[in-house]
């Protein structure tokens, strides 16, 4: 059973990531599974976007992860991690777009907080060291690599990008707005 959710996330957050409009019925259609299956698992849009979001939130905390923002230069710590989050663009980028319930959004930005707590505390550290401009906010900076994401997500599902330039985009407006 968990094996078919997950399949059925997957296939959910692919299509919202090309169509964030799609109706349950064309999540079914996409799923493979019929529309009564679907409301079964997930009574209600709103229900099905807060099971997906809780999916993004976990690839951010796992992506926070693997890119190590503690570990050696600011410069090459927060190239990992904005290249960690980049890849989060294709299936998760647009779901931020998605409406979600007040009290929903408030859990996923508390669990969210440790994540976003270390990489403003890299965006400090290379501010600190001199590596990258004192004028920009760490928050604003992690603001923008989140609004970045979304960007290049957008523009994915537009077909003005191919998946290959998003990391160097994103990465590369990111540092380049920190170089000193």
């Amino acid at each position: 059973m968990a094996a078919d959710s997950d399949a059925l996330l997957s296939s959910a957050a692919r299509l919202l990531a090309l169509r964030p409009a799609a109706s349950m019925e064309e999540v079914a259609a996409s799923t493979g599974i019929s529309r009564a299956t679907l409301f079964r698992r997930f009574p209600s849009r709103a229900a099905l976007v807060s099971a997906l979001s809780e999916r993004a939130l976990s690839a951010y905390i796992d992506a926070v992860e693997r890119a190590r923002p503690e570990a050696g230069p600011a410069p090459e710590a927060l190239r990992r991690a904005v290249s960690e989050l980049a890849e989060l663009a294709p299936v998760y980028g647009l779901l931020v777009l998605q409406p979600l319930d007040e009290h929903v959004e408030a859990g996923l930005v508390e669990r969210a907080r440790k994540g976003d707590e270390r990489l403003t505390r890299l965006v400090r550290r290379g501010q600190e060291s001199g590596d990258f401009r004192v004028d920009l906010p760490a928050d604003w900076v992690l603001t923008t690599i989140t609004w970045l994401v979304v960007g290049a997500a957008d523009g994915l599902r537009l077909g003005l990008i191919a998946p290959a330039q998003i990391e160097h985009l994103v990465t590369e407006t990111v540092l380049g707005s920190l170089r000193r």
